[in-house]
Protein backbone atom coordinates (compact mmCIF):
# COMPACT_ATOMS: atom_id res chain seq x y z
CA UNK A 1 0.00 0.00 0.00
CA UNK A 2 2.77 2.55 0.74
CA UNK A 3 4.15 1.94 -2.77
CA UNK A 4 0.75 2.64 -4.27
CA UNK A 5 0.46 5.87 -2.26
CA UNK A 6 3.93 6.95 -3.43
CA UNK A 7 3.07 6.21 -7.08
CA UNK A 8 -0.19 8.14 -6.75
CA UNK A 9 1.54 11.14 -5.19
CA UNK A 10 4.28 11.11 -7.83
CA UNK A 11 1.64 10.95 -10.56
CA UNK A 12 -0.16 13.88 -8.97
CA UNK A 13 3.07 15.89 -8.70
CA UNK A 14 3.53 15.32 -12.42
CA UNK A 15 0.00 16.65 -12.91
CA UNK A 16 0.96 19.65 -10.79
CA UNK A 17 4.04 20.21 -12.99
CA UNK A 18 1.76 20.20 -16.02
CA UNK A 19 -0.46 22.80 -14.34
CA UNK A 20 2.61 24.97 -13.70
CA UNK A 21 3.83 24.55 -17.29
CA UNK A 22 0.42 25.45 -18.67
CA UNK A 23 0.16 28.51 -16.43
CA UNK A 24 3.64 29.62 -17.41
CA UNK A 25 3.13 29.20 -21.15
CA UNK A 26 -0.47 30.36 -21.49
CA UNK A 27 -0.43 32.99 -18.73
CA UNK A 28 -4.00 31.89 -18.10
CA UNK A 29 -4.80 31.74 -14.38
CA UNK A 30 -7.69 29.32 -14.87
CA UNK A 31 -6.95 26.32 -12.72
CA UNK A 32 -4.53 28.09 -10.39
CA UNK A 33 -6.69 27.61 -7.32
CA UNK A 34 -7.31 23.99 -8.30
CA UNK A 35 -3.56 23.43 -8.61
CA UNK A 36 -2.88 25.04 -5.22
CA UNK A 37 -5.57 22.89 -3.63
CA UNK A 38 -4.06 19.80 -5.24
CA UNK A 39 -0.70 20.74 -3.75
CA UNK A 40 -2.13 21.06 -0.24
CA UNK A 41 -4.02 17.79 -0.63
CA UNK A 42 -0.85 16.00 -1.73
CA UNK A 43 1.07 17.41 1.21
CA UNK A 44 -1.66 16.16 3.56
CA UNK A 45 -1.44 12.70 1.98
CA UNK A 46 2.32 12.60 2.52
CA UNK A 47 2.15 13.32 6.24
CA UNK A 48 -0.90 12.17 6.60
CA UNK A 49 -2.52 14.91 8.64
CA UNK A 50 -4.33 18.13 7.84
CA UNK A 51 -2.24 20.92 6.37
CA UNK A 52 -2.63 23.30 9.34
CA UNK A 53 -1.15 20.64 11.62
CA UNK A 54 1.98 19.78 9.63
CA UNK A 55 2.59 23.34 8.45
CA UNK A 56 2.69 24.48 12.08
CA UNK A 57 5.56 22.09 12.82
CA UNK A 58 9.19 23.22 12.66
CA UNK A 59 11.04 21.86 9.61
CA UNK A 60 12.94 19.21 11.56
CA UNK A 61 9.66 17.98 13.06
CA UNK A 62 8.13 17.84 9.57
CA UNK A 63 11.05 15.72 8.39
CA UNK A 64 10.72 13.47 11.44
CA UNK A 65 6.97 13.11 10.80
CA UNK A 66 7.60 12.13 7.19
CA UNK A 67 10.16 9.52 8.22
CA UNK A 68 8.24 8.15 11.22
CA UNK A 69 7.45 4.45 10.91
CA UNK A 70 9.14 4.17 7.52
CA UNK A 71 12.31 2.44 6.47
CA UNK A 72 15.20 4.88 5.93
CA UNK A 73 14.79 4.61 2.14
CA UNK A 74 11.04 5.20 2.21
CA UNK A 75 11.46 8.08 4.68
CA UNK A 76 14.03 9.73 2.39
CA UNK A 77 11.72 9.25 -0.61
CA UNK A 78 8.86 10.91 1.26
CA UNK A 79 11.08 13.85 2.18
CA UNK A 80 12.31 14.17 -1.41
CA UNK A 81 8.76 14.03 -2.67
CA UNK A 82 7.82 16.76 -0.21
CA UNK A 83 10.69 18.97 -1.39
CA UNK A 84 9.70 18.48 -5.04
CA UNK A 85 6.08 19.22 -4.21
CA UNK A 86 7.08 22.42 -2.40
CA UNK A 87 9.18 23.43 -5.41
CA UNK A 88 6.13 23.13 -7.68
CA UNK A 89 3.94 24.90 -5.14
CA UNK A 90 6.40 27.79 -5.09
CA UNK A 91 5.94 28.20 -8.83
CA UNK A 92 2.18 28.36 -8.32
CA UNK A 93 2.54 31.02 -5.63
CA UNK A 94 4.84 32.99 -7.93
CA UNK A 95 2.27 32.88 -10.70
CA UNK A 96 -0.41 33.95 -8.23
CA UNK A 97 1.61 37.08 -7.48
CA UNK A 98 2.71 35.97 -4.01
CA UNK A 99 6.51 36.07 -4.12
CA UNK A 100 6.62 35.94 -0.32
CA UNK A 101 4.82 32.58 -0.23
CA UNK A 102 6.87 31.34 -3.18
CA UNK A 103 10.13 32.20 -1.39
CA UNK A 104 8.87 30.51 1.79
CA UNK A 105 7.96 27.32 -0.08
CA UNK A 106 11.31 27.30 -1.89
CA UNK A 107 13.22 27.89 1.33
CA UNK A 108 11.32 25.06 3.04
CA UNK A 109 12.04 22.79 0.06
CA UNK A 110 15.70 23.80 0.21
CA UNK A 111 15.84 23.11 3.95
CA UNK A 112 14.43 19.61 3.44
CA UNK A 113 16.67 18.89 0.43
CA UNK A 114 19.79 20.16 2.21
CA UNK A 115 19.00 18.14 5.32
CA UNK A 116 18.93 15.00 3.19
CA UNK A 117 21.91 15.99 1.02
CA UNK A 118 24.14 16.80 3.99
CA UNK A 119 23.30 13.43 5.55
CA UNK A 120 23.99 11.60 2.28
CA UNK A 121 25.81 13.71 -0.35
CA UNK A 122 25.30 11.14 -3.14
CA UNK A 123 21.54 11.32 -2.66
CA UNK A 124 19.02 12.60 -5.21
CA UNK A 125 18.34 15.49 -2.84
CA UNK A 126 21.62 17.09 -3.92
CA UNK A 127 20.22 17.49 -7.45
CA UNK A 128 17.35 19.65 -6.16
CA UNK A 129 19.60 22.15 -4.40
CA UNK A 130 20.93 24.12 -7.42
CA UNK A 131 17.46 24.64 -8.91
CA UNK A 132 16.08 25.85 -5.60
CA UNK A 133 19.04 28.19 -5.09
CA UNK A 134 18.49 29.71 -8.54
CA UNK A 135 15.25 31.24 -7.30
CA UNK A 136 16.42 32.32 -3.84
CA UNK A 137 18.70 35.11 -2.73
CA UNK A 138 21.39 33.50 -0.54
CA UNK A 139 21.36 36.60 1.66
CA UNK A 140 17.70 35.94 2.49
CA UNK A 141 18.24 32.37 3.69
CA UNK A 142 17.25 31.65 7.27
CA UNK A 143 20.25 30.86 9.50
CA UNK A 144 19.55 27.10 9.75
CA UNK A 145 19.23 26.85 5.96
CA UNK A 146 22.40 28.92 5.49
CA UNK A 147 24.26 26.64 7.91
CA UNK A 148 23.09 23.55 6.01
CA UNK A 149 24.12 25.14 2.71
CA UNK A 150 27.57 25.92 4.11
CA UNK A 151 27.93 22.28 5.19
CA UNK A 152 26.70 21.10 1.80
CA UNK A 153 29.18 23.15 -0.22
CA UNK A 154 32.10 22.66 2.17
CA UNK A 155 34.81 20.39 0.82
CA UNK A 156 34.98 16.98 2.49
CA UNK A 157 37.50 16.80 5.35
Amino acid sequence: MPGQRKDYILDQIELLRQFVARLTIDRNPAGLEEALQLSLNLQAKLFPRPAPEFLALPVDAQIDALQAGATPAVGRDKCLTYARLLQQTASLYEFRGRPDLAAGARQLALHVALTLAVASPADDAATLVPGLLDDLDPLDLHPPVRALLDRFVAPPP
